[in-house]
């Protein structure tokens, strides 16, 4: 079994969210062993700590949001599946408000700064969480299933009803080399027509062309062009990735998507849960 580890040194970012709109700062400090991921809310009194374990999730639409009492954290799943595909365990994620930064839409940017805080091992077996059964859950046309597998995995199928996005799938082994190179690049992204909807919720308030990809009835708008041609999949495989970190382990199985997103994949993290007694 690897090692548990933690980061060398603090390393900080600073970034727009991208339903609050707020300006945020956020700061990764080392951790000891087996504290896990835990955001730290440093503009409340206390400094209350999140932990980044289901028992934690307190919404799931549009971006996956955790809780503890008053304390909330919004948008966490492209931190968490950086931390967990750069073999980091114990993470402490310092915030100054309600919401992480999107930085420009993908987890490259966090990929970067944890990198350069360096990798420090620690005295302690990583947690692994490893089924001997198959699982599966769905709901409104979504599926989800975890089939035994002696590593991490991820098959997506991606299919929208829209005119500018044609059905996509990709396959990965979910490891550190993966990650960077084909899924920590690739950026949220949002249906024209859903904007108005989501504005009116008062969601994605910090949004534009600078940290998403736009998709019209006739193009798709994005600053600089798609950075793969099926961006669209490798994103979900990344969001999906950070839900299941939420299980507070490696989790060891082949994990076949038909169109999830953060509920169906947090209903998943819950049932692994389960399967394994954890709580």
């Amino acid at each position: 079994m690897a090692c548990q580890a933690t980061i060398a040194t603090p390393q900080a970012l600073a970034g727009i969210g991208l339903h609050t709109g707020r300006i945020t700062t956020l700061r990764f400090v080392p951790a000891a062993v087996n504290t896990g991921v835990r955001f730290r809310r440093v503009d409340l009194p206390d400094k209350p700590e999140i932990p980044a374990r289901i028992a934690s999730v307190v919404d799931t639409q549009r971006s996956t949001t955790l809780g503890n009492g008053p304390a909330m954290i919004q948008t966490v799943e492209h931190i968490l599946a950086s931390i967990q595909c750069l073999g980091l365990d114990n993470v402490i994620v310092e915030v100054n408000a309600p919401e992480t930064p999107l930085t420009d839409g993908s987890a490259r940017p966090f990929v970067k700064i944890l990198q350069a805080a360096g990798r420090v091992e620690q005295d302690a077996d990583q947690p692994l969480l490893s089924i001997t059964a198959p699982l599966a859950v769905e709901g409104n046309g979504m599926a989800l299933c975890a089939l035994p597998a002696d590593d991490f995995r991820i098959s997506y199928t991606l299919s929208y009803h829209h005119p500018a996005i044609k059905p996509q799938f990709r396959e990965f082994p979910i490891n550190d080399a993966t990650f960077v190179a084909e899924l920590a690049p690739a950026r949220t992204f949002a249906l024209y027509s859903e904007l108005e909807q989501l504005l009116k919720a008062g969601l994605i308030k910090g949004g534009s062309l600078d940290n998403a990809v736009v998709i019209t009835d006739q193009a798709i708008l994005t600053k600089d062009g798609l950075r793969y041609p099926d961006e669209f999949v490798r994103h979900k495989i990344m969001d999906l990735i950070g839900d299941l970190t939420l299980t507070g382990r490696r989790v060891h199985a082949h994990v076949i998507s038909i169109r999830s997103g953060h509920t169906l994949n947090v209903a998943l993290a819950r049932a692994l849960c389960a399967a394994a007694g954890i709580a």
